[in-house]
Parts: C-alpha cells; structure tokens; sequence
C-alpha cells in the first residue's frame, strides 16, 4: 500500500488526531502521522507515555482493512515485529515483551496502541508506535520503568526520518502478508523473539492477577499461561507486569 504522509509540529496525541480526522484520509493509503513533539501520549490503558522533542518517534498509521480479517487484533504484533527487522538489519538483536513493546538489553526501546473502529464490514485501524530514538538518560531516567533509546545504546545519533522510512517500507511489506493471510506467517518469528518464554510470571489481564510459566504464543497471537495446577490459559490482551 501506498501511504500518505502527515507532518505535525506540535500535537497532543497523533493516535486522537489520527481518530479525529479519520473521514478525511484516503482509504486506499495508509495514512502515516508523526509529530515532531507529543505533548499527551498514551499507551495501553491509558497509561502516560512520556516524549521528548525531537528525539522520539511519535507516529500512527491509519488505514482500512476488512472487519473479517483473520487474526486482525493481532495486527499490533505486526508494527512491533517490522520494528525489529529495521533494527536487526542494524546489528542490534532487540526482542519483544508481549503483547508488542519492543525491548533492548530488557529495557523498553518502543511500546504500540492500537485501536480499531469497526462499521459494517469495514475496520478503521489506528495503530500508533512510539520509539526512543536520541532519548538522553536524564530523560530516561524520568519513565517510570526501564527504558533505554537507540542512542542511548549505540552512542550514537539516530537519523529519525530515515528510520520511520525503513519502518514505513517494512511494515507495508508486511501488512500485506497479514492482510492475505492473518498472524501465522509471522507466528514462528515472533515466538523465537519473544521475553521470558519459560519462566514464571505475574500476568495482569486488566481485571486479575496470575502467576504462572509463559508458555508460548498461539497461532493467532495470544499468549498462553501455563498455570501451576497445570491448566493453559489464553489470553488476547494483558501485561507482563513483574519483569
């Protein structure tokens, strides 16, 4: 897919704006958001993400797929496993905290949200990624919990727009893999990515606490909990939350 590109100065939140202004876009596109400063980022639930000026990447890509697409609340998985081919590309072997933050030397490098709006057939998708690109440590040390940016672990300067390129390339390669054929494909490549498999865990699903083995990754993206009276648990959505 093609995209059309929208550069904003200042913006609250480039998930709202792309929410706000969604009738406006080309469905045919993907239509790709980023601001060079966020002032009121979010993550999942509704948690604050904190941005710095001209050192993160705040974007959303905003785009139509059909409600019926298989495995489409795993398409988040997607944005967080096309980030990590750019990165691998660059020597650097990040792996994925599920559901989809991307972590560096087990420190969180870039978190997604996405949301879906769905009428009739159809589905507007907003899937926002936020990344630390020439984050400094004193901001770092701001966000309340382990975070770390590109510069901070290259020591070196990140060419931002480059990136989102690289990013935007890779993604719509594999949009259309996911399009035609759902999360499997990636299945395998995504579990081999995958933070703490094998060990114990407390897992929040936003309503209660478990604690037992991440087992492994379903073919349609959910995580399985192995509990300790040996029961599997399956969960769609839900934090890692004592790693």
């Amino acid at each position: 897919m093609e995209f059309d590109d929208i550069f904003l100065k200042t913006i609250d939140s480039t998930q709202d704006y792309a929410k706000k202004n969604v009738s406006s876009f080309d469905k045919k596109k993907i239509t790709c958001i980023s601001a060079k400063e966020q002032t009121k980022g979010r993550g999942r639930f509704n948690r604050e993400w904190l941005t710095e000026k001209d050192n993160n990447l705040s974007v959303t890509f905003c785009f139509q797929l059909k409600s019926k697409t298989l495995h489409l609340t795993s398409i988040s998985h997607i944005i967080a496993l096309s980030f990590i081919n750019c990165l691998r590309a660059k020597n650097l072997d990040p792996k994925i905290k599920w559901p989809n933050d991307v972590m560096l030397d087990n420190k969180k490098l870039s978190g997604v949200l996405c949301e879906i709006q769905t009428k009739n057939d159809i589905s507007d998708v907003f899937l926002g990624i936020g990344i630390n690109v020439n984050n400094s440590t004193e901001f770092l040390e701001k966000i309340d919990q382990r975070a770390t940016s590109l510069k901070a672990f290259t020591n070196k300067t990140w060419d931002k727009d480059e990136l989102l390129e690289i990013l935007k390339k890779e993604f719509s390669k594999n949009l259309e893999m996911f399009n035609a054929k759902g999360f499997e494909p990636f299945h395998e490549e995504f579990e081999n990515l995958l933070l703490y498999k094998g060990e114990k865990i407390t897992f929040f699903d936003g309503q209660k606490q478990y604690i037992g083995c991440l087992h492994s990754i379903s073919s349609d993206g959910k995580l399985n909990l192995y509990m300790p009276n040996k029961e599997m648990i399956t969960f769609a959505a839900g934090d890692i939350i004592n790693k």
